[in-house]
């Protein structure tokens, strides 16, 4: 099964919000996103939108025993980067050691730059512990990637996704489906 994990669930958090004429929060435009892949996705899935607990560190340890109870498989956490308004392009984040990590994150940003080819591709990033993003990828089980497909603070990029929701899910199920049809052994 593949979670769909929306970034910034944990209580009282939102997460950043886009720039423009129209702002949404991290947690919100994802949890939309989530329930857009869900629906188009042909493989097994749940929406993980509430991580319960209040610090990162026990709503991430409580959300990877809620991945483990549940027999997921793969788990891809939502999110998109905040910066400068200059800021650009799309990421997607892996465990250092995990190659399957590693290739699902290389498949998402395949199909993203395959999608989006004028944005620029910041690539499929390892992450090590303290980095942004590491206790989710290190603390699940299963395969993990977390995907920043891009700036919220970049009015350009914001409004173009924001406009293409449906595309971007679509990258997102393309690439699970992809991925678990061909799930390497775990490490």
């Amino acid at each position: 099964m593949i979670a769909l994990c929306v970034g910034h669930s944990r209580r009282g958090d939102k997460g950043a919000y886009t720039s423009g004429k129209y702002s949404v929060s991290e947690w919100d435009f994802n949890r939309d996103l989530a329930r857009r892949i869900h629906s188009i996705l042909p493989v097994k899935s749940k929406i993980y939108d509430d991580y319960e607990l209040k610090t990162y560190t026990s709503a991430i340890a409580r959300l990877a025993k809620r991945l483990k109870c549940d027999g997921v498989t793969v788990a891809v956490e939502l999110h998109f980067n905040a910066a400068s308004p200059s800021a650009e392009g799309h990421e997607w984040l892996y465990w250092h050691t995990s190659k399957g990590g590693r290739a699902l994150a290389s498949i998402l940003r395949d199909e993203m730059e395959e999608a989006y080819p004028s944005m620029i591709s910041r690539g499929a990033k390892p992450r090590k512990s303290r980095q942004r993003g590491s206790s989710f990828l290190k603390k699940t089980h299963c395969y993990a990637v977390i995907g920043e497909p891009f700036f919220g603070t970049n009015v350009k990029e914001w409004e173009k996704i924001n406009h293409e929701r449906d595309k971007l899910a679509g990258i997102y199920s393309r690439a699970l489906t992809k991925f678990s049809q061909s799930i390497p052994k775990h490490t």
